[in-house]
């Protein structure tokens, strides 16, 4: 019969760290590994017989250089261990979270003991960091659908108020321009009448599209009505605001309009009211109301036009 080995504490301690899953290493006050776990070692892309005996800036390079175990983001190694020596040196304990190459998560703790060795222990975190990530990603799902018109695909009326409070922020702060467009489908109801309303929709699908490549990166195009849009125009003054309200308008007067469920296309026009903000705006509620005062004048002069705010 097998002799068992002896039961020491060291022995029991050596057993159960070479078992875990989680990370465990001790290092001299030279930084030379004295002892690790085989988890510890992956974490530098090595096996535990090549980690001990050798010194943690090593073994960082080793995984710097050939792109395996700990993810260390730094073009330039030296400049990025020296700042972690630092970091070392100027507290006696840290924690952190630490990503491996391969997907794997740690929650790290350094302890630096008083007889000048290092103790680094972590515990595996990946299905924690999973589950958050899915969060995440689910929550920025539901974001996008709270903040999207369903229909046209752009922003709604929800997404334009949370807009537009960051645009004026921005405008006022760093006393940049801001324009507003207020656009109006012109006879609308006599779409949906003659098409019915899975015309109008076809309709509204496209005329939302159509805009959307007029414009530029910066703007935001909103749905904020059943046939109304609004475009936030951040950095644009009159001239340019008329410039970009003006080509909406030819373009949508020269485009055919596909009715998919009819097979055939039809003509519309857009009216478009503009107002800019001016010194005693602090909200969009002032630029909305004299954009649509704007727009209410185009459709009274005729509709297929453009008209900017005046106040006389």
């Amino acid at each position: 019969m097998a002799k068992q080995p002896e039961m020491t504490l060291e022995f029991l301690f050596r057993e159960v760290l070479d078992s875990v899953p989680d990370s465990f290493g001790i290092l001299n006050s030279d930084r030379n590994v004295v002892y690790c776990n085989d988890t510890f070692a992956s974490t530098f892309g090595v096996s535990k017989e090549e980690a001990i005996g050798k010194n943690h800036k090593e073994l960082l390079e080793i995984a710097w250089n050939s792109n395996s175990g700990v993810n260390i983001e730094a073009d330039d190694f030296s400049t990025w261990f020296d700042e972690l020596i630092k970091t070392q040196q100027s507290t006696p304990i840290s924690h952190f979270e630490s990503d491996m190459k391969d997907g794997r998560w740690y929650k790290m703790t350094r302890i630096n003991l008083k007889n000048g060795y290092m103790l680094a222990f972590g515990v595996d975190i990946t299905d924690l960091k999973n589950t958050q990530k899915s969060l995440e990603e689910a929550n920025q799902r539901i974001e996008h659908l709270a903040n999207t018109d369903q229909l046209t695909g752009v922003n709604n009326r929800r997404a334009f108020d949370l807009l537009s409070v960051q645009e004026i922020e921005r405008a006022i702060r760093y006393r940049q321009s801001l324009s507003l467009l207020a656009l109006d489908i012109d006879f609308f109801k006599s779409i949906n009448d003659n098409y019915g309303h899975e015309g109008g929709d076809d309709v509204l699908r496209e005329f939302a599209r159509l805009c959307g490549t007029l414009l530029r990166q910066s703007d935001s195009l909103c749905r904020i009505g059943g046939e109304e849009f609004a475009v936030l125009l951040p950095m644009s003054d009159r001239a340019a605001a008329h410039s970009i309200a003006e080509r909406i308008r030819s373009h949508v007067e020269k485009h055919a309009f596909p009715l998919i469920h009819l097979n055939q296309t039809i003509n519309i026009t857009v009216s478009v009211g503009i107002s800019y903000l001016i010194d005693t705006d602090r909200g969009i509620k002032e630029l909305l109301a004299r954009a649509d005062s704007a727009l209410y004048q185009a459709k009274g002069n005729g509709r297929n036009q453009v008209i900017e705010f005046s106040p006389f």
